[in-house]
């Protein structure tokens, strides 16, 4: 796919008093996504500041930048910033430009370190809200990544929705969070947004992407290889197997939508209770007891490896762990 990068961890460049179109003061960079480097600056205008994108030369399209800020109606209410303004600076690249709002981004924060399973689950709760009711509007994102998650006082905020379907054949974003079949060429779908938030969970809870190195090895860990060890944290033990079931090659294999996702998740969370012995899984390849009444702990050493249990288990035990997201969700209907 054209223009795909790894972004994550890119060098930033220095601003010193760069002027994007006579009007944007460059002040500080915020980071690195995969379509080029986001920088706070101030409009010289509204002598308010601002976030201005710059894109990579591959996006220099006149035509298609300036169709940014027409960008869909559809985001109401939604915690969406959208481009209000956009064009090719005197140097012949390609900027956007959105309102500042108080924060930083996600990729910022995991860059000190793992939020805790709290912090974690609440955001992702946020972000998966969001991502419901706008994928329930026609809408997709394409090329969520932390860089394109602003987390400040009132909640997260999402940049650069839809920029991959205003760029046409490019793709805008990081190798470490696209899902396989764009990177055969499919279109963005609820899918391949639902994909890309289980790599962000991944990366809450662990620390890192499942799949890392140079752009091939990425690519083919996307499209072929099987997922890593999960170090856990904090997080419950059956966050593996519900990874397992979003982050599937194939789209129709994962939950039918973001709503599922968390409410399983939520079900993961609320069944502390009722968390299945892993032992117990690996000798039988079922699962009894799943929502027993009174408190009980899992049957997981702290010393064992999570993939030593999970990631060697048979296929008939792993969908007695898929079983097991499936009961949960049923719980939670009933």
């Amino acid at each position: 796919m054209d223009a795909i990068g790894l972004g994550r961890g890119a060098e930033t460049q220095e601003t010193g008093d760069r002027i994007i179109a006579h009007r944007y003061r460059l002040i500080e960079s915020m980071g690195r996504c995969g379509s080029g480097e986001r920088f706070l600056a101030e409009d010289a205008v509204t002598e308010e500041n601002v976030f201005v994108l710059l894109l990579a030369p591959a996006f220099a399209d006149r035509r298609v930048i300036e169709r940014l800020p027409q960008q869909d109606q559809k985001f109401g209410d939604l915690r969406i910033l959208r481009p209000q303004d956009s064009g090719i600076d005197e140097q012949g690249r390609p900027y956007t430009v959105t309102r500042w709002v108080d924060g930083e981004p996600l990729s910022a924060v995991l860059r000190r370190g793992v939020p805790s399973w709290a912090t974690t689950f609440s955001l992702f709760e946020e972000l998966t809200d969001m991502f419901a009711v706008a994928h329930q509007r026609g809408l997709c994102h394409g090329s969520i990544e932390p860089g394109r998650v602003i987390v400040g006082p009132g909640g997260p905020w999402v940049l650069d929705f839809g920029l991959v379907r205003t760029l046409g054949g490019s793709y805008p974003g990081s190798a470490h969070y696209v899902a396989p079949e764009l990177l055969d060429g499919g279109r963005p779908t609820a899918f391949t947004d639902q994909y890309s938030l289980a790599i962000i969970l991944w990366e809450m809870v662990t620390g890192q992407p499942p799949f890392d190195g140079d752009l091939n090895t990425i690519v083919q860990g996307h499209r072929s290889k099987s997922l890593p060890e999960l170090v856990r944290r904090d997080a419950p033990v059956e966050v593996d197997a519900l990874l397992s079931i979003a982050l599937s090659k194939i789209p129709d294999e994962r939950f039918s939508d973001v709503s599922e996702l968390f409410e399983t998740l939520r079900g993961i969370e609320a069944s502390n209770s009722g968390v299945w012995s892993l032992s117990s899984l690996s000798q039988t390849g079922s699962i009894t007891g799943l929502l027993d009444e009174g408190p009980r702990k899992p049957s997981l050493s702290p010393t064992t490896p999570l993939g030593a249990t999970l990631r060697g288990l048979s296929v008939v035990e792993l969908e007695a762990a898929r079983r097991l997201i499936d009961e949960l969700l049923a719980a939670r209907a009933t």
